[in-house]
């Protein structure tokens, strides 16, 4: 019985030949030229000793292919500029080079180490100077400012495939070729008022060279204000927008910002103005909260006026030693053997007691109970 055509094929192996060719098809721009990666040779007067990233550039390729062509030489062309190199060039023509790279070293290794089988290329014959040619190249490569990244990662974030699946910024990181935090900072900065993301541009062109600025005005107003991307997405994206305001009206400074951010946005404020005495007796230690303010108790006694309060301490005297109110003598009063108060600075009205316990009491009797339970925290922290 004659065996009927197509029964020797193997239809799995084929469908997976015309997948792989699929593949390769999108991850080549259409209409450039191809070769394979092993048929390109690096220039010797490349300008870039070292290559940074190239195994996050492999992984975006493997998944996303080049998008960028990548700039050739013909030997022939090459050696004539450079005749120095000839034998170089000369030995890896021999061993089946086509072209010298002009612009994409990083690419062409990225390439090698994801066993791509074709890269799109771009041959230029009339090159003047390479060498000048190449320093164009690098300095007319204009990227994104800050900002710009930010809202292009954050599209890429939003879209969804066919599945109705997002990418996770861990995904988009492996994906573009760069950290998860540097995904995370620019996204951030989307959260920053409009003077401050321009803040960070302008912290961005400043370090490009291309603004000039003074670091002071000459009419005495406020210098440019400037803002790097890891403090802008760190700092002053997480205050609540009035307080990003204050900030840019000068309402707030840069050491009470980095306090307030470290607060959930419905516990931040701007920290209230001294109006004189002691700092630490106004606004206490940075990032502590501040202790309850005393009030007229439920007998009618109003509250004690702002003294330096006392509190316990184990110093072996058996004494109490009070702080001396308005008119009174500072007298020590006797006590226990195993309970000392020693008077310490602090924004309390007077409590002379004899023991622990009774200061405990006496502090009750201020407070209501949800001063007591802030007391209790603020003690803890």
């Amino acid at each position: 019985m004659p065996q009927k055509p197509g029964l020797t094929r193997d239809l799995a192996a084929e469908r997976a030949a015309r997948k792989a060719a699929s593949q390769q098809a999108r991850l080549v721009p259409q209409g450039l030229p191809t070769v394979h990666p092993n048929q390109l040779m690096p220039s010797p007067e490349n300008g870039r000793k070292q290559l940074l990233k190239v195994d996050e550039l492999a992984e975006t390729l493997r998944s996303d292919g080049m998008n960028t062509a990548m700039t050739v030489i013909p030997p022939d062309v090459y050696v004539t500029i450079y005749p120095q190199h000839k034998e170089a060039v000369e030995a890896r023509v021999a061993e089946g080079a086509l072209f010298v790279v002009h612009h994409g070293h990083r690419r062409l290794a990225a390439a090698l180490k994801a066993e791509l089988t074709e890269v799109p290329i771009l041959v230029r014959r009339d090159v003047p100077s390479l060498r000048i040619a190449a320093i164009q190249e690098n300095l007319q490569r204009m990227g994104l400012n800050p900002i710009e990244e930010a809202a292009e990662f954050q599209e890429a974030l939003d879209e969804k495939d066919d599945d109705g699946k997002q990418l996770s910024q861990r995904e988009l990181a492996k994906r573009v070729g760069c950290s998860q935090t540097y995904v995370s900072h620019r996204v951030a900065l989307l959260r920053l008022a409009p003077a401050l993301q321009q803040a960070v541009v302008d912290h961005w062109l400043k370090e490009q060279q291309l603004l000039d600025t003074d670091d002071g005005a000459a009419d005495g107003s406020r210098p440019r204000l400037m803002l790097p991307v890891r403090d802008a997405a760190t700092v002053y994206a997480r205050l609540r927008p009035d307080l990003q305001e204050a900030f840019i009206r000068g309402e707030l400074s840069e050491d009470q910002a980095r306090t307030v951010s470290k607060a959930p946005a419905a516990e931040q404020s701007i920290p209230i103005p001294e109006s004189g005495g002691d700092a630490a007796s106004q606004t206490g230690a940075p990032g502590q909260a501040s202790l309850p303010v005393p009030r007229a108790s439920g007998s009618g006694r109003t509250a004690p006026s702002r003294q330096p309060a006392v509190r316990p301490a184990n110093s072996g005297t058996g004494a109490v030693k009070t702080a001396a109110a308005p008119g009174s003598n500072g007298t020590t009063v006797p006590a226990s053997s195993t309970t000392t108060v020693t008077p310490v600075e602090d924004p309390r009205g007077v409590i002379v007691v004899r023991d622990v316990e009774q200061l405990a009491l006496a502090i009750i009797d201020l407070l209501d109970t949800q001063e007591i339970e802030d007391l209790k925290a603020h003690l803890s922290s």
